[in-house]
């Protein structure tokens, strides 16, 4: 179990399977969080299912993804991962989307990333982390590079959504621009001091 300041990731169990169901049904759901195969129960049952063994001392886990809980009641929010863990190249893509309406815009995604870029950075001892946002995520693009991230390019009409093709960004962050951070240190005390 990872925890930040306001969060909780944990690995997902088939009780699981449900809720993340109703989340992937969610247009705005699936704009932020693209780790997903199809809508249907039994698939997603086999989805987690395939997370079982996942682990981040093995070094043959290509791909995590956990539950994220609000941390005061351990209410379900979301969803966060790794994917695409390349260990000899030393990268990894940063998954994450917040499912649950009523928790959207409320400094969740911060912690969320926060974590992950922990675990990305201090326990694998990878050296970049990056994102893969649709060019109609504007939210999303906007707040990974008020956060930090940069803009390494555009793959034009790369994903076909909602009826037609559209442009992928891919921001990078390497783990010193991450350690250069002003708000990292700030967020960590929030809760390091509790």
């Amino acid at each position: 179990m990872e925890k930040g300041r306001k969060i909780v990731l944990r690995p997902l169990k088939q009780q699981d399977a449900e809720l993340v169901q109703k989340w992937y049904v969610d247009k705005d759901f699936r704009l932020a969080y693209d780790e997903y195969t199809s809508v249907d129960l039994e698939s997603i049952r086999k989805e987690i299912a395939s997370q079982d063994k996942a682990s981040l001392e093995d070094p043959r886990t290509e791909k995590i993804i956990y539950l994220v809980q609000r941390k005061s009641d351990l209410r379900p929010i979301g969803l966060a991962g790794l994917r695409h863990i390349d260990r000899h190249n030393g990268n990894v893509e940063l998954l994450l989307g917040i499912g649950e309406k009523d928790m959207r815009l409320a400094g969740y995604g911060i912690d969320i990333l926060i974590v992950l870029l922990d675990i990305v950075f201090y326990r694998l001892g990878l050296e970049k982390a990056y994102l893969n946002i649709y060019d109609n995520h504007d939210l999303g693009l906007r707040s990974a590079i008020s956060f930090g991230f940069i803009t390494e390019g555009k793959l034009r009409k790369q994903v076909f959504v909602e009826g037609k093709y559209i442009d992928l960004w891919v921001l990078g962050l390497l783990k010193a621009e991450y350690e250069a951070l002003s708000i990292v240190p700030k967020w960590k005390n929030r809760y390091t001091k509790k």
